[in-house]
């Protein structure tokens, strides 16, 4: 296909070249018979016409016999032209032929105007105009063979077509002056058709012919010009066109001296005029010739220089072609071989053999093209190598996180039971709230420890909330969920509520970092809120030992790359859990987090809310109190009662994603810290949310505690016991709720002022 298209391309190419040749070839074929077989017709037509015009000036017997004698060479000139242009002119080679019908067409009615003549009923005017507009055609078809398909071909035609006109003008004012010699006197009409020809002439002469003619005929035409006949044909012209006048006024034909020279002076100049123009036109259509034979060698040389070209490309393309395909083979095997041998590898990698990829796929030898495609092919094939250790190495660390959460659950279940039992075993009441909210904590965190999996999973299960929560109530349930909410200090005042699909993940996140915060800080953590550009904003502060700048950039990176959260990351110990459960959370729900200095020497995590996760307030509802139940059996000793689920500010459903301390992950329980009871609950909450009851003191308590006498002894277990403890304990913890929230309500009165 390529071969043939550069042949196309080479054709394509030579045929405007063939086709000016044969152009040019034409046009000088058409020049030389044509043109050439007009000239004895073109002067006898000028001739006939002045003979013409002297016979009807002055019809005698000797004017007639120079008429007729002139008819005979003008008819065998026009028999030659007839000949040369029609018959012995070949149909291929008749360029501009209109022209030359035009001509014959003209010549069609030269019988009838010779007729009318010789009868002398045609004026004389009439009969020298038929003539004229024959020499103008035969002019104009010189012109249009003058256009030939070169730009210098075309401008060597300007002088000949110029010499043709002025010898018609010089025609013109000898055929004028032979009439008006005829007819004793030169109308001003002829005078004035005088003058109009000697400017064409002397317009022709200096603008068309001097300028454009070749060397040799250029000191033709200056031999001409300077003649003694030239100057006595000029001194003629100007007395024609100025005449002098007789005695009475009249105007004379011209100068009587100077016309005496005109015959002669013609004769000669006229033969001079016509050898000049006899030449320039042999000279044209030779060159012409010259021009078509270099354009048809140039357009035979492109063609053979193409063809060979053509000839040593292809055998460069056939032997490209062969390389190229042993060089193909080759990489065909490589690739092969690697195929074979990489499932191998990689079944090695999977049963923990370490592997060197370099080894194992080595680089080519070859520095051309195809050896570097064979460097990228061994390229690819050691990345896959790396990429299936990095998924060996993800699968090891999947394991030993899945341990290590499964351990740290186990540890907080346990915690959690412990913990209940102590509740369960109590003889008084009055701890109980202390205890239950430790117990709730502690659950809580157990629940999370879980969900830390269900986070770095492709799962996007999250609590099933059916409202928006408020940011104050948010924090709130978060500090629940640490299992320490006395020690955080909820100082959120900005109304901004969390769209409900959002709400999970948003706790998520603020508890992980406040038990965070609590875990290296033995005081309070502090949670400020403040409006941002494009939502809020969260500032959890620590009052713990702080990090070191390397420390926090790493988390930072952490957090803000959640798709380098994998197993193999954790495994190679580039990151610590909570990093990256946090920064999955983050990128789920429109936040973002970033873990800074503290003024204070501790560090402070801004939690930044997108208004994409914002939603507005919902309607204020009445809240309806339940009634406690009466009575509350004492628990069994030695018997595990079922507790319920918390009926606190977070639903039931476990949901995916929450993380665990983002600067630690481990599975020790924390520390007890001691309790302060000045910061327990918030000390006020959103105002936009719905108002609570209002209760006497001492209403919320059960009233099977609010005897102070002492519990009586517990009796023998029995099968209903477990289900009646789980009845009353639901109750005292819907009560227990109720009164945290009267308490709320009462430290919010107190600090507006209100009684």
């Amino acid at each position: 296909m390529a071969i043939a298209a550069l042949l196309g391309l080479v054709i394509v190419n030579a045929v405007p070249d063939w086709e000016q040749q044969t152009n040019l070839r034409n046009d000088s074929a058409t020049g030389r018979l044509g043109g050439e077989a007009s000239l004895p017709l073109f002067t006898g037509a000028q001739k006939e016409r002045k003979l013409t015009a002297a016979y009807l000036a002055r019809p005698t017997a000797k004017a007639k016999a120079a008429l007729e004698k002139q008819r005979v060479a003008t008819d065998a000139g026009l028999k030659s032209f007839r000949r040369l242009s029609g018959t012995e002119l070949h149909s291929d080679q008749r360029h501009r032929w209109e022209y030359v019908e035009a001509i014959y067409s003209h010549l069609h009615t030269l019988p009838a105007v010779r007729k009318k003549v010789n009868a002398r009923t045609s004026s004389a005017d009439a009969a020298t105009d038929y003539y004229t507009k024959l020499i103008i055609k035969m002019i104009r078809f010189y012109q249009a063979l003058s256009a030939m398909d070169d730009p210098d071909l075309t401008l060597e035609t300007r002088p000949l077509v110029g010499l043709f006109y002025a010898s018609d003008a010089l025609s013109q004012q000898d055929m004028l002056i032979t009439q008006a010699r005829a007819a004793g006197h030169m109308t001003p009409a002829h005078r004035a058709d005088f003058a109009e020809a000697y400017g064409t002439g002397k317009v022709m002469y200096e603008r068309w012919i001097a300028p454009y003619l070749p060397r040799k005929e250029r000191a033709l035409y200056d031999q001409i010009t300077t003649s003694r006949e030239w100057k006595a044909l000029q001194a003629a012209q100007r007395s024609v066109i100025t005449p002098p006048t007789d005695e009475a006024g009249n105007p004379q034909i011209g100068d009587g001296s100077a016309l005496a020279r005109w015959d002669s002076s013609h004769g000669q100049v006229s033969g001079q005029i016509a050898k000049l123009n006899l030449a320039r036109t042999q000279g044209l259509l030779a060159h012409g010739f010259q021009r078509a034979d270099e354009v048809r060698n140039r357009a035979l040389l492109q063609v053979f220089a193409s063809i060979a070209a053509i000839i040593a490309i292809a055998g460069l393309i056939i032997w490209l072609t062969r390389s190229i395909s042993a060089r193909l083979r080759q990489l065909r095997t490589q690739t092969e071989d690697g195929a074979q041998r990489l499932p191998t590898v990689v079944a090695r990698l999977r049963r923990g053999e370490k592997v060197n990829p370099e080894a194992e796929f080595p680089s080519p030898d070859e520095a051309d093209e195809f050896g570097h495609v064979q460097k990228a092919l061994v390229d690819a094939q050691r990345r896959t190598v790396g990429l299936a250790a990095e998924q060996a190495a993800d699968r090891r660390g999947l394991d030993g996180f899945v341990a290590a959460t499964t351990d740290r659950t186990l540890g907080q279940i346990g915690r959690s039971l412990d913990l209940m039992q102590k509740v369960m075993n109590r003889p008084d009441a009055d701890p109980l709230l202390d205890d239950l909210i430790t117990t709730d904590g502690a659950i809580a965190a157990s629940r999370r420890h879980q969900e830390n999996l269900s986070a770095l999973t492709s799962s996007t299960q999250q609590f099933l909330y059916n409202q928006p929560k408020a940011l104050l109530d948010l924090v709130n349930d978060a500090a629940v969920e640490t299992g320490e909410p006395k020690r955080v200090r909820n100082e959120v005042d900005l109304h901004f509520h969390v769209a409900p699909q959002h709400v999970g993940g948003v706790l998520q996140v603020v508890a992980a970092l406040l038990d965070n915060g609590l875990r290296f800080s033995n005081d309070h953590v502090t949670v400020r809120s403040r409006t941002v550009v494009n939502g809020a904003a969260l500032d959890i502060e620590d009052a713990g030992g702080g990090m070191s700048q390397p420390d926090l950039d790493a988390a930072n990176k952490a957090l803000s790359q959640p798709e380098h959260a994998t197993f193999e990351a954790m495994a190679a110990g580039r990151g610590r859990l909570g990093h990256f459960v946090v920064a999955r959370l983050a990128m789920r729900h429109h936040l973002s987090v970033e873990l800074r200095r503290s003024a204070y020497g501790g560090v402070t995590a801004a939690v930044m809310i997108d208004n994409k996760a914002s939603a507005p307030a919902p309607a204020a509802q009445p809240l309806r109190a339940e009634a406690p139940p009466t009575s509350l059996p004492g628990p069994v000793v030695g018997q595990q009662v079922p507790l319920p689920r918390r009926a606190a500010s977070v639903p039931q459903a476990a949901a995916a994603g929450q993380g665990v301390s983002p600067r630690r992950a481990s599975t020790e329980t924390p520390r007890p810290t001691p309790v302060q009871p000045a910061a327990g609950l918030p000390e006020h909450t959103d105002t936009d949310a719905p108002a609570l009851p209002r209760r006497a003191a001492g209403e919320h308590v059960h009233p099977a505690l609010r005897d102070s006498a002492p519990a009586p002894a517990a009796p023998p277990p029995s099968a209903a016991d477990a289900s009646d403890v789980a009845e009353a304990w639901s109750g005292y913890q819907a009560a227990t709720h109720q009164a945290a929230q009267y308490l709320t309500q009462q430290s919010t009165d107190l600090k507006d002022g209100t009684p």
